[in-house]
């Protein structure tokens, strides 16, 4: 989709009303990807920045969550939890972060293993 040059609507906010209805809809489910910055500009013809933009308007809807492994659909129907007295972190949103770290600890304990590996290798040559 390219985003309608005869449009009055920024690209930013044609990219998101796109998205926002996937979202509404069920085509982009709750917990599923939207696309990685770099996928969605390609599918609007926008630029990266753009995108973000975009990205940054359904994230503040509360209709998108962002971890450092993408961009992640929430439900439509739980809101933005803005105002809500006594509501908590979404459970999922929660899950996919603690997926990231972990994963990112994994990364550093395989790092660290080189390390020492290439290390301990070194100091029995000497």
């Amino acid at each position: 989709m390219t985003i309608a040059e005869d449009d009055p609507r920024q690209p930013y906010e044609q990219a998101a009303e796109t998205l926002r209805r996937e979202i509404r809809e069920g085509v982009i489910k709750p917990g599923h990807k939207v696309g990685s910055v770099r996928e969605l500009a390609s599918r609007f013809n926008i630029s990266p920045t753009t995108v973000q933009k975009a990205l940054g308007v359904l994230r503040d809807e509360g209709l998108l969550t962002t971890t450092g492994r993408g961009n992640y659909a929430r439900d439509p129907k739980r809101g933005t939890g803005a105002g809500k007295s006594g509501s908590g972190p979404d459970l999922s949103e929660v899950l996919l972060k603690i997926e990231h770290v972990t994963s990112q600890l994994s990364e550093l304990r395989d790092r660290v293993e080189r390390l020492e590996a290439s290390h301990s290798g070194r100091a029995d040559e000497n």
